[in-house]
């Protein structure tokens, strides 16, 4: 249920991409916003500072025609990036120059990822062929949720790509700098996951004149709804806080050339999908006038090389950065030089190498703010709640609890309660149910404690096992966020959808934030209900928080054994949170409503504590030794 949910979604983000091509005009006045949002999906705005590259080349090897030269820089500051660049033997005058990108094998000493920019190096480019994170001689790491559990990396901001990218462009700094390379006159090309950062760094960077990506095109919703992002790792994909696809990068590539170069049998990349984004995309360069500018060549061939799209591409490159039509009619050769040869770093790699920890540090996190008194205060509220709905829950569907579908009573008096269940809309295509338990014995509308169901549980009558043992007197109201109850999922399916749902623009515990706010407000219409307090244990307290901010009706949290801070991996992801804030900041947000913690007051929680005491509010915070002996605060 919720993967069909998630599908619906990937084609309305990919139906509407690009689907009318904007006029020149329009296309023009909205390049520059568009291209720092895309920027800041790659971790990238601002951009980082262009610090010293530090390059340095540490062997050549003479192959008669052509050289190669063992080269690193450092992107940033003690982060290094291997390479090999590839010249003639015999320059008279500055060269085109082709970035070559790899996938993920070996890097720059796989064969063919050693014959391509060979090639080049052959046929009168200078060509720099880089080894991408964790392979070949790059440290670091690509695969964070898709291995590592890192699902701090979506609430960091954080995506390889952006290192990718940001790694290219100081790749393009390093040719510039160079005597035998035209900084007029450079390309990129890329098979695979190199494919994806061709389409990424030809958005990113005006420089890149030419740009011909290779076995990697398609949607999002054939990535998702093919559960082909099962085989992809973190690198391919972007954090998709604006809802794009890949026509939208496209079109900050026109008026550029743009070949798509693509395999009919690719498991990966569908026909369907890579035939329709050239379709679109190219529509947007008949509009600007150079249609001839955007072309897609396809073989039957499975995810990888042919002869056909080799030559395809060399000869677009002679076309555009040499002025040369001649059709190209020999291929790669088949040398393949022995890879201890290629090592820019002889076997020793650099040690405390920054690109070990690049995932952590790439992306700057938001600092606790100074707070003097309760104006300066305000204005930061202000500032963080509107940017907490323009980026991380920019997509946050209405929850006007308006759109209860069906009630039911679900069962007599047990345990000194009455069982009700409300299913209602959450606003985005998914429903959820509200299971509300009232005390038997009541003279009228009652306080009552909503919280969010956990992902391991399914017992539906009052939220039994997650219910919490309050005070009689008091109601409970449990909501079947999604994911759990009637739409729990099984492990695969679930680590799925966690990875699909960044494409789409949003996480699965911020849709799980709706679902909770949908709730409260259905909760809160019933006429049995009076005062609405929220509860959080473990991984729902970050729920119940961020439910707490965008509802101000809730009169108090209550919150058990809460996550301290995003960067946990284990804590529940929201897209770029960390940007705004961190769990114990934006906790504060709901200043000055009461805050109650079952058990002690976590140590991150104390600036929290500090913050209510600076602000004359220090009754507001509060502790007791469990639920059952919370009332509510007046």
């Amino acid at each position: 249920m919720v993967f069909d949910w998630l599908c619906e979604q990937s084609r309305a983000v990919s139906s509407t991409s690009l689907a009318i091509p904007p006029t020149r005009q329009q296309w023009q006045d909205t390049l520059a916003r568009r291209r720092e949002q895309w920027l800041e999906m790659l971790g990238l705005w601002p951009l980082p500072e262009r610090t010293e590259l530090q390059a340095t080349v540490t062997g050549t090897l003479d192959r008669g025609d052509y050289v190669v030269e063992k080269v690193h820089f450092q992107s940033v500051p003690g982060a290094y990036v291997p390479g090999n660049l590839y010249r003639p033997a015999n320059i008279s005058g500055p060269l085109p120059a082709v970035l070559y990108l790899c996938g993920h094998t070996k890097g720059k000493v796989n064969a063919p990822y050693q014959a391509n920019p060979r090639w080049f190096g052959q046929h009168g480019y200078v060509a720099l062929v880089l080894d991408p994170i964790q392979l070949g001689e790059a440290q670091g790491f690509h695969h964070g949720t898709y291995h590592q559990g890192r699902w701090d990396w979506l609430s960091r901001g954080y995506t390889p790509t952006g290192v990718e990218v940001w790694n290219a462009m100081r790749a393009l700094d390093y040719l510039e700098s160079r005597d035998d390379v035209d900084a007029q006159r450079m390309g990129v090309t890329g098979l695979s996951g190199g494919g994806s950062m061709s389409w990424a760094l030809g958005a990113a960077d005006e420089r890149v004149r030419c740009v011909a990506p290779s076995c990697q095109t398609g949607t999002m919703e054939q990535v998702i709804c093919d559960r082909a992002i099962d085989g992809h790792c973190d690198c391919t994909f972007w954090i998709n806080y604006y809802r794009w696809c890949t026509p939208d990068v496209g079109a900050l590539i026109a008026p550029r050339p743009l070949l798509v170069t693509a395999g009919t049998d690719d498991t990966l990349w569908r026909p369907y999908a890579f035939r329709e984004t050239v379709h679109r995309v190219r529509r947007l360069y008949e509009k600007l006038g150079v249609a001839d500018n955007c072309q897609l060549v396809e073989d039957l061939t499975p995810h990888g090389y042919s002869p056909r799209l080799r030559k395809a591409i060399f000869s677009w490159f002679d076309r555009h950065l040499k002025g040369s039509d001649e059709p190209v009619t020999d291929d790669i050769t088949d040398f393949v030089e022995p890879e201890e040869n290629l090592l820019v770093f002889g076997g020793k790699l650099p040690e405390n190498d920054r690109m070990q920890t690049i995932c952590d540090t790439f992306v700057p996190m938001a600092q606790a703010p100074e707070v003097a008194d309760l104006q300066q205060w305000e204005a930061h509220r202000e500032a963080t709640l509107e940017r907490l709905r323009t980026l991380t829950f920019r997509h946050m569907p209405c929850t006007d609890g308006g759109r209860i579908s069906e009630a039911r009573v679900d069962g007599a008096v047990r345990d000194g309660g009455v069982f009700y269940s409300y299913r209602f809309d959450v606003g985005d295509g998914m429903s959820a149910w509200a299971r509300l338990t009232l005390p038997a014995e009541r003279t009228g509308a009652v306080d009552t404690l909503v919280g969010a169901m956990h992902l391991a549980r399914s017992h539906y009558v009052g939220g039994r096992e997650d219910r919490p043992s309050v005070a009689p007197g008091l109601a409970t109201a449990m909501i079947e966020v999604r994911g759990t109850g009637a739409t729990q999922m099984g492990k695969g399916i679930a680590w799925t959808v966690r990875r699909g749902c960044q494409l789409v623009g949003f996480s699965l515990p911020e849709r799980q934030t709706a679902d909770l706010l949908g709730g409260l407000a259905t909760v809160r219409s019933l006429d049995a209900v009076a005062a609405t307090a929220l509860y959080g244990k473990g991984p729902t307290a970050v729920l119940a928080i961020y439910a707490a901010i965008f509802d101000e009706e809730v009169t108090e949290l209550v919150l058990e054994g809460p996550p301290e801070s995003h960067t946990d991996p284990d804590t529940p992801e929201m897209l770029g949170v960390l940007r705004i804030g961190d769990l114990p900041q934006n906790l504060a947000l709901i200043f000055p409503r009461p805050i109650t913690f079952v058990g002690e007051i976590p140590a991150a929680y104390g600036w929290t504590k500090r913050l209510y005491e600076k602000l004359g509010h220090a009754d507001r915070i509060r502790t007791v030794a469990s639920v059952s002996d919370w009332s509510a605060a007046r």
